[in-house]
Parts: structure tokens; C-alpha cells; sequence
């Protein structure tokens, strides 16, 4: 086993190169982007998924928008 995090160390140290990856929550993110002074604009959640601002999806015949308060609001049907 010993080995093993020696060989793995090796290999990171000789590449020079590890890939990190995060998931944080939404909340988090949109509030660091704020103390940089971005705009991440809005994010409207339908189904378990998150879309991005101005994103358009059709629901029981109606087609709906996501406006930039993050809210779905009726654009018409499908």
C-alpha cells in the first residue's frame, strides 16, 4: 500500500499537472462571484435541472421563459 501513495505521488509530482474537481452549492458560488464583483446572471430550476437566464422550455403546453429575476413566467405555447 505504501507503494501505492509513493507511485501516486511520483507521478504527480514528474506530471505536473492534477485536475481538481468541486461541487458547490449554488448559494456559495453566486455569492463569491458577487464579492468579485461578476454577474453570474439568473438560474431558474425546473425538474431537478438549473437553466441559465433567457432559457426556454415547454411545459404541459405552455412555453416558459427564464427571466432575469429567476423566475419562469409564459412566453407563448408550444
Amino acid at each position: 500500500m505504501r507503494i501505492v501513495a509513493i507511485s501516486i505521488l511520483a507521478l504527480i509530482t514528474l506530471s505536473g499537472c492534477v485536475s481538481l474537481h468541486a461541487d458547490l452549492p449554488e448559494e456559495m458560488v453566486r455569492h463569491m462571484a458577487r464579492e468579485e464583483g461578476v454577474d453570474l446572471g439568473a438560474t431558474c430550476s425546473q425538474a431537478g435541472q438549473s437553466f441559465s437566464e433567457g432559457a426556454i422550455v415547454c411545459m404541459a403546453g405552455q412555453r416558459l421563459s427564464c427571466d432575469p429575476t429567476g423566475r419562469w413566467t409564459k412566453d407563448g405555447t408550444c
